[in-house]
């Protein structure tokens, strides 16, 4: 494998901040992206080579599929910032062909799944007797347009959960958890998160559930729609909320990611439901992306990767999202 990196996306929001981390790193570098006119100024600022490349129009979900079989074709380790659950499903179902080429799948370096990942990692390494597990994640205090888009792309009447080890649709919306993310319990409502794909492999548990807090307006506008998207479909939902979507910031600014922060717990019950709780504070969403995304390919380039599909927390340890500087656990959850 060569050492140099190439970062496709690099003028998007999250794409923008990793390009400047990797950049004052040190990494060899080339910038990759659909526009050449977004692609040169930000190549000339950086001082890095650039390649505009068209692959599909649309959110990542929709470019990851050409992206992940060029990789294999050129035996190249894949790694990304996504957070779309399909995903992880397609790298999982292709674990063995990367395998045999001596390559490494490992979507979502970023927030998702980086964080969520090595936390449940840790929640199972203290309770190794686990048999369930349920992850709350706080509301989200900042947000791109580009993660409204993402998430539009999504949008159905189900969501989903692992049960006995197969990924289960339930009705968006119902199935509700109050968790406590420090300052006592608030309501949570389930979501098709991407650990829910991936937790199993992770950390042997084969029932997980993964929870988004939402108030109670919030919940109930989430049930209305999606019982009508059992109805008629998610598509009119989907362009609603894109068209939506041009109306909302491109990206927060540097100061609103300052003051932004998550809060995850992970809940680990044993078989009699006894629950081992741990409670992770982060950084926002997008600083911390650009971080455990550099930390990981500097990983990769030191050698340390596996062939086959992987995740941050099987393969880094639980540790890692913890050494960053940008989460830590709360002293008691």
């Amino acid at each position: 494998m060569s050492g140099r990196v190439l970062l496709y996306g690099a003028t998007g929001y999250s794409g923008r901040l990793l390009a400047e981390r990797m950049a004052a790193a040190g990494v060899d570098l080339v910038l990759a992206g659909r526009d050449p006119a977004k692609l040169e100024p930000l190549a000339a600022r950086l001082a890095l080579p650039w390649r505009a490349v068209a692959l599909t129009d649309g959110p990542f979900l929709q470019t990851a599929t050409p992206m992940i079989a060029a990789c294999l074709r050129t035996r190249t380790h894949y790694l990304d910032l996504a957070g779309e659950w399909p995903v992880f499903v397609e790298a999982m179902d292709l674990s063995e062909t990367a395998a045999a080429a001596g390559v490494m799948l490992m979507p979502g370096v970023g927030l998702t799944i980086a964080a969520t990942d090595c936390l449940m990692a840790l929640a199972v390494a203290r309770a190794p007797e686990t048999v369930k597990l349920r992850l709350g994640i706080s509301w989200p205090q900042v947000i791109s347009r580009g993660t409204i888009e993402s998430a539009c792309a999504l949008m159905g009447p189900d969501a989903l959960v692992r049960r006995a080890g197969a990924l289960t649709p339930v009705p968006g919306g119902r199935m509700v958890q109050a968790f406590d993310f420090g300052e006592g319990l608030a309501s949570a409502t389930v979501f098709s998160w991407a650990d829910v794909v991936t937790g199993e492999f992770t950390t042997g548990v084969g029932d997980i559930e993964v929870y988004s807090e939402i108030d109670w307006p919030q919940r109930l506008s989430y049930q209305t729609s999606s019982a009508a998207m059992a109805w008629t479909g998610a598509a009119p939902w989907r362009a609603m909320v894109q068209a939506s979507a041009g109306a909302w910031p491109r990206r927060p600014s540097a100061a609103a990611r300052g003051r932004a922060g998550f809060v995850m717990v992970a809940e680990a019950l044993d078989a009699w439901r006894r629950p081992t709780r741990l409670r992770m504070r982060t950084i926002d969403g997008y600083t911390l992306s650009a971080m455990t995304g550099e930390a990981a390919v500097r990983r990769v380039l030191g050698g340390d990767w596996r062939p086959g599909f992987q995740t941050p927390g099987r393969m880094f340890g639980g540790e890692f999202i913890l050494g960053l500087g940008c989460a830590a656990l709360d002293p008691t959850a």
